[in-house]
């Protein structure tokens, strides 16, 4: 099996009845063998656009290319069997009358059933690649736990070993030890695999555990594109900050190398180039707030136990923050704040 280029070109879905865009002209590019996240909340459109590459949506216009050939575009619509596409669904789509062999040996030619499907030598390679004991082969899905039907699910993708995978949103549905489990496993049997993905979920664990890239869409669209740790450190907007965890945005003036805000005077990551007179905030993490001599007065707010130290929110004049610290801290305790690292400086009209 060997992955290929995937190409989301200008995608735009829109559902007339309900007046509203679910996607609009949409770009994302999947190098062949690597994984892309896309990352969004409910209604952002995550699974319009898998269910339009999948080809069982159609687009209102733009394009889908994989390896060169074009799926679907305004006058062409490859039907969803003949993709080399395959996709796991949120709710796995496991039918109730057919064992586990069954379900991996469904996209096999002839789809085996039975005896035939449990010796078949793909269901067995890939019953132990997912970590399936040759003793499920035979049960049924209603008699395994949900991670072990998450595995049939995988295995059966895989066995007519498509070009791309999609992922929509498969571990919701499982504890955080399960999903941590299958996120190593999804993982390792796509790079074994050398297998294209393209996984979306709301979860920015998932997304930084799961991604080579990850795209942000927000309301039908992407709102910033980056690998992983320069989508955390270095994003280019609030959305884009925000898609992975808490961030402080506060208003900022630039003095050279340096930003003002509430917190003071300190370093920045980045800037736009172009900032003139327009508004700006700098985005600040919440483990760059910390407690320190010499810092701005604050009073904190709230306070709880987090990891080995403290997590708070503070206030700093008209400002809320949110910061940690190594010690205990209480509300109405008064405190020094300073930023320990790098704040990254974005336009402010980008997010309004």
């Amino acid at each position: 099996m060997s992955g290929s280029r995937l190409e989301i070109r200008g995608v735009t879905r829109r559902f007339d009845r309900d007046r509203v865009t679910a996607l609009d002209a949409v770009d994302v590019e999947v190098e062949a063998g690597r994984s892309t996240v896309v990352l969004g909340q409910s209604g952002s459109g995550k699974s319009t656009l898998l269910r339009i590459v999948a080809g069982l949506m159609r687009a209102d216009a733009g394009e889908v290319v994989l390896g060169g050939t074009v799926l679907s575009d305004p006058a062409i619509r490859v039907a969803p069997e003949k993709r080399r596409i395959g996709m796991v669904f949120q709710a796995l789509e496991l039918w109730p009358h057919m064992t586990v062999a069954e379900h991996i040996a469904f996209g096999l030619p002839g789809r085996p059933r039975g005896r035939a499907a449990a010796a078949h030598e793909t269901v067995g390679r890939l019953a132990e690649e997912v970590g399936l004991a040759s003793a499920l082969l035979s049960r049924r899905p209603d008699t395994l736990s949900g991670g072990e039907r998450q595995r049939v699910a995988i295995a059966r993708t895989l066995a007519p070993e498509p070009a791309v995978i999609l992922f929509d949103e498969p571990l919701a549905s499982l504890d955080p030890d399960r999903r941590a489990s299958l996120r190593q496993l999804i993982r390792r049997v796509a790079a074994q695999h050398e297998t294209t993905v393209l996984y979306v979920t709301h979860d920015a664990t998932e997304a930084v555990e799961m991604g080579d890239e990850i795209v942000v869409l927000e309301q039908g669209r992407v709102v910033e594109r980056a690998d992983p740790e320069t989508l955390y450190r270095r994003p280019s907007t609030l959305a884009g900050a925000r898609a992975l965890g808490a961030v402080n945005a506060l208003d900022a003036t630039l003095t050279d190398d340096r930003v003002q805000t509430a917190l003071g005077e300190h370093a920045r990551a980045a800037a736009p180039e172009s900032a003139g007179s327009k508004p700006l905030l700098a985005l600040i993490r919440p483990e760059h707030v910390v407690l320190g001599e010499g810092g701005v007065a604050a009073e904190i707010e709230q306070a709880h136990v987090h990891g080995a130290g403290w997590r708070f929110v503070a206030r700093v004049g008209e400002a809320s923050v949110e910061g940690r610290a190594d010690r205990r801290v209480a509300p109405g305790e008064a405190v020094a704040l300073r930023v320990d690292g790098p704040a990254v400086v974005v336009l402010k009209e980008q997010d309004a």
